[in-house]
């Protein structure tokens, strides 16, 4: 075989292999991100068109922006950006809810990458604290084996849901209380989204050179390797706990949208009344 054929082969399997691996990691993550935030944008405008958007704030807002913040804040810190101004909940008249004013060194490869990191922290963050309060208000509800099943590990933690005795369980509802805080905020703004852009480039090329040395490795011959099966199965097991969690955020967001209709509904009728009241 020719050296041009063998490049060629060369890059196809390692855009080929890059492309699974972003679709694998990140797929279903930006799916639900986008979901989130479409849900969010609806259930915002449904408030302010009833019963104003600071109710929104009382009734969540006060658990799930600091969360949203805070996640942007602990990955400032893994990633060794250096935290300029923050404020974890500073409602404004303008919209702003909080935010976390950061810099970082653009010479500096690891810290570029962290741009994408930081951008979607709320989602990253917000899962990990939706997973703790479960392991600390309801640790009987955590399967004691994990499997790289999605559908499985969803089934064995929310399956205990569906209990009559959870409606005498004070724990659970303030499980479902404060993980509805954090997974409605979990939403990326538009400055989440175009910070996480910058820094994906970097990540992406990155990326795409690991798996042009390894594929470069592999015409050399190396055909198996047994620690990259591992790694690879171990990845597979945490992300169908993560993306369990996510999902299930996505859940109470798809409810409390409903909620907020409702209460939209109710808000209407209730003014259309006062209306005909009014004309009598």
């Amino acid at each position: 075989m020719e050296l041009s054929d063998r490049l060629f082969i060369l890059f196809y399997n390692t855009l080929k292999a890059c492309f699974e691996q972003i679709l694998w990691l990140w797929g279903v993550f930006f799916l639900i991100g986008f979901a989130l935030y479409f849900i969010s944008n609806l259930r915002d405008k449904a408030f302010a068109e009833s019963v104003g958007h600071k109710v929104e704030l009382y009734l969540t807002g006060w658990i799930g922006i600091p969360v949203h913040e805070m996640g942007h804040a602990v990955f400032c810190v893994i990633f060794r950006h250096k935290i300029t101004d923050a404020k974890f909940f500073s409602p404004k008249e303008d919209g702003t809810m909080g935010y976390v004013k950061h810099e970082f060194n653009p010479r500096s490869t690891y810290q570029k990458i962290g741009n994408f990191f930081i951008g979607i922290a709320p989602m990253l963050f917000g899962t990990v604290v939706i997973y703790a309060l479960l392991g600390i208000l309801l640790p009987d509800y955590l399967p004691e084996e994990l499997t790289g099943s999605i559908a499985e590990t969803g089934w064995e933690i929310f399956s205990n849901f569906f209990s009559f005795s959870n409606f005498s369980d004070l724990r659970f509802w303030i499980f479902i209380y404060l993980s509805l805080g954090i997974a409605s905020h979990m939403k990326l703004s538009i400055q989440d989204f175009k910070g996480a852009t910058s820094g994906f480039v970097t990540l992406l090329a990155l990326i795409f050179l690991i798996n042009l040395i390894a594929n470069a490795f592999l015409d050399f011959g190396l055909k198996s390797i047994s620690v990259s099966y591992w790694f690879t199965t171990k990845i597979n097991v945490l992300l169908s706990l993560f993306y369990s969690i996510m999902l299930y955020a996505l859940v109470l967001s798809v409810l409390y949208l409903l909620f907020s209709y409702s209460v939209r509904g109710v808000s209407r009728v209730v003014r259309s009344k006062g209306k005909n009241l009014l004309a009598k």
